[in-house]
């Protein structure tokens, strides 16, 4: 999509006046901290680790409306799948489940997933830390 749509704006503001799983979570398996310079967004995120699975997921921090609503569309879409799933995923599975915001604002549609996935990475010892241009398509 290369124009705004409506129903973005409406997600936007349903889930940032309630945000999911926007908490911080006491028994995590993993946490991450990941800032974005470009709009001031800092997120950390808490995982909880179970048979190779995302048995639970919140978020905490300085977000602002997207990034808070990504993040709370996040938790929906991750918890309950395996980490392999969650490490295929990218801007393209936030834009698909209806978020999919112009070019400049997607680094805050993604900043929770990207410490997602560096949380992921740092849960399974790989040294590797990704960065937001390995989430974006474009």
């Amino acid at each position: 999509m290369t124009y705004w749509e409506p129903h973005v704006d409406l997600m936007i503001s349903e889930y940032n006046k309630n945000p999911v799983h926007n908490l911080v979570m006491e028994d995590f398996s993993v946490t991450r901290h990941e800032g974005n310079f470009i709009c001031g967004d800092d997120i950390d995120v808490y995982l909880k680790i179970a048979d190779n699975h995302i048995v639970d997921w919140s978020f905490a921090g300085n977000t602002g409306a997207v990034t808070t609503a990504a993040a709370s569309l996040l938790a929906e879409l991750i918890i309950g799948k395996s980490l392999d799933e969650v490490m295929e995923r990218g801007y393209d599975t936030i834009a698909a489940a209806g978020l999919d915001v112009l070019p400049r604002r997607r680094r805050a549609a993604i900043i929770a997933l990207l410490a997602t996935r560096n949380a992921i990475r740092a849960f399974r010892g790989e040294d590797k830390v990704e960065e937001f241009e390995d989430l974006l398509d474009d």
